[in-house]
C-alpha cells in the first residue's frame, strides 16, 4: 500500500498528488464506514472526472459511498478513512506500531502469512498459517485489509486480544503491541560469491538502502547477484524507477498511460553504480506493481533474468485525494506499461525461466554456479527439486530420461515396476569386491523426487554380491534410484570405470515380503577396456559381458 509524490498540480482535492502502485491485496471488500458517506459529492465528482476510464450512470447515482465502489468493482479505488489512511502511509516504509505480522485476507478471518522476527507476534507464539479471527472483541470476517490493520496496530505499550485458530484449536492471547520496523531491502552474500538483494516494499528510503548494500556486498567481491521480489506488493513509483537505475542506467523505466490515452515514458536516474554482472530476479504470483515496474524494466532492456512464475498483474496507477472529512479517496487514475509498451494490468510479467514447484531462490543459486558445482549442489536434498526443474527447463524438447539430468554419466541397468515399500536389492558385481568400499555413500537409494536418501544396510552375499536393506519402508507409489557410484572397488584396488543405476517404482499398497535381485552390474575390464554390455533378461533387466562372458 505504497505512494509517490510526483509534483504535480492535478486538482483542489488532491491531497499529496500522488501516483501511487499499490501493495498486494488479497481482500476485495469494499466495507466503508458510515461517515465517509457525508463526502459522497465530492467522490462522485472525482469519479467522473478523474478516474482511468469514464464512470456509468449507476455509479455515480448510488446512494452511499459503500454502493457506489462496489458497483464500480475497482478493488484499487478505496476510500479510507484519516486513521486507516495513516496506516496506509505508515506501510509505505513499513514502520508502524503493531503485533507484527504479515497478514492476507481470507474468508475465515486475517491469515498471518509471516511472523516477524523479534516481534511481539513471535514472542505470543503466532505462527505462518495461523488464522486471527477476532480483534478485542470484533470479528475480523469479512474486513477489508485496512479495516483489519486498524484493529490490529495501535498505540505502543497497548494490549490487543487476539482470538487466533492455530490448526484445529482457538487460542485467546493478549498481545502488547511495539514499535517495528521492517527493512525495505536486506542482503547477504550466498554460497560466498553471490549477492542477494531482497526487496520487501518500495519505500521512500529503498533506493539509498539498495545502494548500501550493494556497496556491502560488492566489498565482499560478490561476482553475480539475485534480486527477490516474490511477495513484493508495490511501493512508491519512484523508488521502483530508481531502482530500474542500478540495472538499466538513465533509460525507460516505465510508461504511463493517463484517462485521455496519452502515453508518458518515466526515465531511470543514473544511481552511479550499474550492476554489470550475472543478475538474476525472482518473481511471483504475488510480485505486484512496482515490483512488476522492476521485473519489467530489466526483462525489456535484456538486463536480467527473470526466474520464477508469473507476477500478479496489477498495471494501474492510483492517486489519494483528500476530502474534507478528513478521510482520503485512493483512486485508479492511470494505467502502466513496460518500457517496450507491453500491457502488465491483468497479465503480469512472465519470467525467463520458469520455476513452478521448487524454491526459485535454490534454482537462482544453481544457475550462477560453475557446471561442476552446480551438479554437486543439485544432488543434494536441499537443491533436488530445483537442479531437475532448471534442467527440465533446458532440456524441453530432449527426450532424456530424468536420471540424466542428475547423473549424466551413468548406465541404467534396470527398470523395476510394482516393487513393495519393503523390498530388499541384491546387487550382482562381476568381479570380487573389496566390502569396505560399499556404505551408503558408494550406494545410494535416493527418492526420485525429493532427493531424500534412505539409508541401509549391506549384507554381503558370496563374494560378488550384496544385498541393500533399506533402514526404512520405501515410501509407497513412488520412484526411487539405486546408484552405484564409481566408488565401489575390487579387491585388487580396480574401480568402477562409470556409475550405475537402477530405477524401481513401487507399489501403491504395500504387498508382500520378498526380494528383487537387480544382477546388473559388473565391473569394466581396466586393461582391454571393453565395455561390458549385454543383452536385455526379462527377469534380471541387463546381464553384462565379462571379458567376454555373459553372467547372469
Amino acid at each position: 500500500m505504497l505512494a509517490r509524490i510526483l509534483n504535480k498540480k492535478t486538482g483542489s482535492r488532491v491531497l499529496l498528488n500522488v501516483i501511487i502502485v499499490i501493495i498486494l491485496v488479497l481482500s476485495t471488500s469494499m466495507t466503508v464506514m458510515a461517515s465517509g458517506d457525508a463526502v459522497l459529492p465530492e467522490i462522485r465528482t472525482l469519479l467522473q472526472n478523474q478516474y482511468v476510464d469514464p464512470v456509468s450512470t449507476e455509479v455515480l447515482n448510488a446512494p452511499t459511498v459503500g454502493k457506489a465502489l462496489e458497483l464500480l468493482g475497482d478493488p484499487n479505488t478505496k476510500y479510507l478513512s484519516s486513521e486507516q489512511y495513516q496506516n496506509f502511509l505508515d506501510s509505505i516504509d513499513m514502520r508502524f506500531s503493531g503485533i507484527g505480522t504479515i497478514i492476507e485476507m481470507v474468508p475465515e478471518g486475517v491469515k498471518v502469512v509471516s511472523v516477524i522476527s523479534g516481534s511481539p507476534a513471535e514472542e505470543a507464539g503466532l505462527k505462518s498459517g495461523d488464522v486471527m479471527i477476532r480483534a478485542d472483541g470484533q470479528s475480523l470476517i469479512g474486513l477489508s485489509v485496512e479495516e483489519a490493520v486498524t484493529l490490529l496496530r495501535g498505540i505502543e505499550g497497548t494490549a490487543v486480544q487476539i482470538s487466533v485458530k492455530q490448526g484445529t484449536e482457538t487460542r485467546d492471547l493478549s498481545i502488547t503491541r511495539r514499535a517495528i520496523h521492517v527493512p525495505t531491502v536486506t542482503g547477504e552474500v550466498l554460497s560466498g560469491h553471490i549477492g542477494y538483494l531482497q526487496l520487501n516494499s518500495f519505500g521512500g528510503d529503498t533506493a539509498e538502502e539498495f545502494k548500501r548494500l550493494v556497496n556491502l556486498l560488492k566489498s565482499q567481491k560478490v561476482d553475480s547477484w539475485i534480486v527477490d521480489l516474490r511477495d513484493n506488493g508495490g511501493g512508491y513509483l519512484s523508488s521502483a524507477i530508481d531502482l530500474a537505475g542500478f540495472f538499466i542506467g538513465p533509460d525507460v523505466a516505465v510508461r504511463v498511460k493517463d484517462r485521455a490515452g496519452v502515453f508518458s515514458p518515466y526515465m531511470s536516474p543514473d544511481p552511479g553504480i550499474t550492476l554489470s554482472q550475472e543478475v538474476i530476479f525472482l518473481t511471483n504470483e504475488n510480485s505486484a506493481s512496482a515490483s512488476e515496474i522492476l521485473a519489467a524494466a530489466v526483462k525489456d532492456h535484456q538486463k536480467a533474468l527473470t526466474v520464477g512464475t508469473t507476477t500478479y498483474g496489477k498495471g494501474t496507477v492510483q492517486s489519494l485525494f483528500s476530502l474534507s472529512n478528513g478521510g482520503v479517496l485512493k483512486m485508479t487514475v492511470n494505467r502502466f506499461y513496460s518500457p517496450l509498451g507491453h500491457e502488465i494490468d491483468k497479465v503480469g510479467v512472465s519470467p525467463d525461466v520458469t520455476i513452478q514447484h521448487a524454491d526459485s531462490l535454490r534454482a537462482a543459486e544453481l544457475m550462477l554456479e560453475a557446471p561442476t558445482v552446480a551438479l554437486a549442489k543439485g544432488r543434494t536434498p536441499d537443491y533436488w527439486e530445483a537442479w531437475g526443474e532448471v534442467l527440465n527447463n533446458e532440456a524441453k524438447n530432449e527426450t532424456s530420461e530424468p536420471y540424466s539430468l542428475y547423473y549424466p554419466n551413468y548406465r541404467k541397468v534396470s527398470e523395476l515396476s510394482e516393487i513393495p515399500p519393503d523390498k530388499k536389492f541384491t546387487i550382482h558385481f562381476a568381479g570380487v569386491i573389496d566390502w569396505q568400499s560399499v556404505n551408503n555413500t558408494s550406494i545410494e537409494l535416493i527418492n526420485s523426487k525429493t532427493g531424500e536418501r534412505t539409508l541401509s544396510t549391506f549384507e554381503p552375499l558370496g563374494l560378488s554380491d550384496v544385498r541393500v536393506i533399506p533402514q526404512t519402508a520405501l515410501s509407497a507409489d513412488s520412484t526411487y534410484w539405486l546408484i552405484i557410484h564409481p566408488l565401489v572397488h575390487d579387491v585388487s584396488g580396480q574401480v568402477l570405470k562409470e556409475g550405475a543405476l537402477a530405477v524401481a517404482h513401487t507399489n501403491a499398497v504395500v504387498a508382500a515380503e520378498g526380494t528383487v535381485e537387480i544382477k546388473s552390474f559388473g565391473l569394466i575390464d581396466q586393461v582391454r577396456g571393453e565395455k561390458l554390455v549385454g543383452p536385455r533378461d526379462p527377469d534380471y533387466g541387463l546381464a553384462l559381458w565379462d571379458r567376454g562372458k555373459v553372467t547372469k
